[in-house]
């Protein structure tokens, strides 16, 4: 009984919700889809700074890299 009054206070809630702001709309998912493709190919643009291991055993460190390269490791090209 406290379960039903529980779920019915929940779909009251959600009846006067915006369905666009829903996570599992196909719209959000391809969106989300495009973004993270993107993000793998850092949006089209060089990198820059990356985590540097100087040491196999050393710890990874943010450094600026003195050639930019893809994400891959290739050189950029600079012109």
């Amino acid at each position: 009984e406290e379960m039903k009054a529980h779920t019915k206070k929940l779909s009251d809630l959600r009846k006067n919700e915006d369905p666009r702001l829903s996570f599992s709309t196909p719209e959000f998912r391809e969106a989300q889809r495009i973004f993270t493709e993107n993000f793998k190919k850092n949006f089209g643009r060089p990198v820059e700074w990356a985590l540097v291991r100087k040491y196999p055993w050393s710890t990874p460190t943010l450094e600026k890299l003195e050639v930019p390269v893809d994400v891959s490791g290739n050189p950029w090209p600079l012109d």
